[in-house]
Formats: C-alpha cells, sequence, structure tokens
C-alpha cells in the first residue's frame, strides 16, 4: 500500500471509531518507514487518526515528533494545534527531545493564542494542562473575564464542553501553579451542576456503590458521587483518622466543595480518601495507561489533598463475590494509607 491510502486508512478508521487491534498495529507499523518522506501536514493528519483511534504507537510517535523538530521552518499553526491535541488526548510524552519539542509548540503558539477562535484557545490550553507544559501567560489569556463568560452563558452542549476545560484549567492553575496570581474563574461558575438523576448508571458504577453502600453502613462515614469546585465527580469519598477508622465527613472543613459543610479542621493523621473508578473507555486501546482527560483528573484530586483509590474494569471483573469486592475496597484503602505514612 502507498503512503497515501495508509494515510487515508488511519484517518477512515479513526473517524469511524473501527478499533481493531490487529489493523491498528499493522497501519502502525506500516506507516512508520513513511515518516521521513511525509509533510508536517501528513504527520498532523496521521497523528490525529491514531489519537481517534485511541491507540499509542510509541516508535510512532516518537517518529511524529522528530520528524516535526527536523523540518521546524516548515511547521505551520495548525498543524502544531493538530499534533499537541492528539498528544494530550493519548497522554504521549515525548521521550527523547520534549524540552525541544514544547519551545517549539510555545513559540508557534504564544504570539497568537489570543487572536484564535476562543474554543480552540481552550482546547490548545487545556491540552497543555493535561502535558504539564502550560505557561501562566497562557493560563492568563483563557482565564480573562472577556473569554469565558460565553461559554457561561451558553446552553449547547459544545459550549458547555468548553467551559468545563476551563474548569480544569482552573484548577490546574489552582493546585498546579502556586505562582499563578489570577485572574482565576468567579467561584459561583465552578460551583458543579448536580447530575440528573435520571442518568444511566453503567454496571460498574451501580456495583460499587452497592458495595461502598454497604461497606460504610452508616451515610455519615462517605459519600457517593461527590461534585468538586474542580470540575471532577468522586465516586465516592471517605474520611479515615490515623489508625484507619472511618470519620463523619460531615463535621470537617472540605474546600473541594463549593457549598462548605463542616468547620472542624481535620484531625492530625487524617486522610481523605477519593473512589475514582475507571472503565474501559478511559484507556489507551488495548493498555492500561488511561487517556490524558483522566491522567488530569487523578491528578487535580491528588493535589487537592486526597489519596486516590483507583477501580479500574479489569480488576473489578475478577472480583465475583460482594465478599471479594468490599475486601478489595478495604486493602485498597489500607495500601493507600501505609504508602502515605511510608512517605
Amino acid at each position: 500500500m502507498t503512503k497515501g491510502m495508509l494515510l487515508d486508512l488511519a484517518y477512515a478508521y479513526g473517524k469511524l471509531s473501527f478499533h481493531q487491534t490487529q489493523v491498528s498495529q499493522r497501519l502502525a507499523a506500516d506507516l512508520l518507514p513513511f515518516i521521513p518522506s511525509m509533510t508536517p501536514g501528513e504527520v498532523a493528519r496521521c497523528a490525529k487518526s491514531f489519537a481517534f483511534l485511541k491507540w499509542l504507537n510509541l516508535p510512532l510517535f516518537e517518529a511524529f515528533t522528530q520528524h516535526l523538530l527536523s523540518r521546524v521552518q516548515d511547521v505551520s499553526l495548525s498543524h502544531v494545534c493538530s499534533v499537541l491535541l492528539a498528544f494530550a488526548r493519548l497522554n504521549f510524552h515525548p521521550e527523547q527531545e520534549e524540552d525541544q519539542f514544547f519551545s517549539m509548540v510555545h513559540e508557534k503558539l504564544d504570539p497568537v493564542l489570543g487572536s484564535l477562535e476562543p474554543a480552540l484557545q481552550v482546547d490548545l490550553v487545556w491540552a497543555l494542562c493535561v502535558l504539564q507544559h502550560v505557561h501562566e501567560t497562557e493560563l492568563h489569556t483563557v482565564l480573562h473575564p472577556g473569554l469565558h463568560a460565553r461559554f457561561l452563558e451558553s446552553k449547547s452542549p459544545k459550549d458547555q464542553s468548553t467551559f468545563q476545560k476551563l474548569v480544569h484549567i482552573n484548577t490546574t492553575a489552582l493546585l498546579e501553579h502556586p505562582e499563578y496570581k489570577g485572574p482565576f474563574l468567579p467561584a459561583s461558575a465552578v460551583a458543579p451542576i448536580p447530575s440528573p438523576s435520571n442518568k444511566k448508571m453503567t454496571p460498574l458504577q451501580k456495583e460499587l456503590q452497592e458495595t461502598l453502600k454497604a461497606l460504610l453502613g452508616n451515610t455519615d462515614k462517605g459519600s457517593l458521587e461527590v461534585a468538586t469546585q474542580y470540575g471532577w465527580v468522586l465516586d465516592a469519598e471517605v474520611l479515615l483518622d490515623a489508625d484507619g477508622h472511618f470519620l463523619p465527613l460531615r463535621n470537617f472543613v472540605a474546600p473541594h466543595l463549593a457549598q462548605p459543610v463542616g468547620n472542624q479542621p481535620l484531625p492530625p493523621g487524617a486522610k481523605r480518601i477519593a473512589f475514582l473508578r475507571w472503565e474501559f473507555p478511559n484507556f489507551n486501546s488495548r493498555s492500561k495507561d488511561l487517556l490524558g482527560r483522566f491522567v488530569l483528573a487523578r491528578r487535580h484530586v491528588l493535589a487537592a489533598g486526597f489519596l486516590v483509590v483507583d477501580v479500574p474494569y479489569y480488576e473489578w471483573l475478577d472480583l465475583k463475590s460482594e465478599w471479594q469486592k468490599s475486601a478489595y475496597l478495604k486493602d485498597k484503602m489500607r495500601k493507600a494509607m501505609a504508602e502515605e505514612l511510608a512517605k
């Protein structure tokens, strides 16, 4: 097959979300020798196609990076945008020359960022947040009141999705960039919107909630479906004292909630634990590596002071009885506390 055929196939499969392991493997392997003869536009298109497929082939993506750096004069802003968004979706960090690659990105992007279409500005800065290469000036550009007002007031799903990314950018600025002094989104804007009660639960979500309810017994000991001011929803939250016993959540200050509930400071050694379930679509294809969006979520929850209990679908599927599921969650909590103590 020619280079053009392979690129067209990758694009078509990506657009159709046709996830077939052998096809994706073969496409990546056959495209690799063609990389030196590709234009930056073809590289950008190819990266985008594999991002749609959620297929991260490391040799191929490293080759994309090297090729763009060797042809930096020919790389346009639209090429940079496509590649950056693809890398963020798959949480791909170049192993070699990462600093040079992101220097090129900032060089192309920073002078024109404020003049781009607002939703694209948000997408690009969000991608840099995912990849941990965002600059304060970029945070400032998209968190400026002049930009976010249109998304806050809009009811269209696309604009609401963009605003959700703005909340994640705001969280990155708050939790990961202490040197950033503002502006931030207004407190009223980041107040979480409750999930619709008729929203269908996934089997994993339903089973996890049932197991947690049985484990906690008393509703004072934990909360399910905790919407935080950081733009993420925790599957559950519990508070453990230094000895690993449950504490009543509502008595203690909870800075992660938009509306404060308690007023007591946490006792010495007490830790908040967040349960995060990871469904099959949250991962790269045929991988136990989370997609960029979910890596960002996990990182933010940790930065907010939680210990994290991950509940990935591939571990949960092995648990058959209620006893096994309950023992699994207890063990995960114990390990999280022990690891924190070891630090």
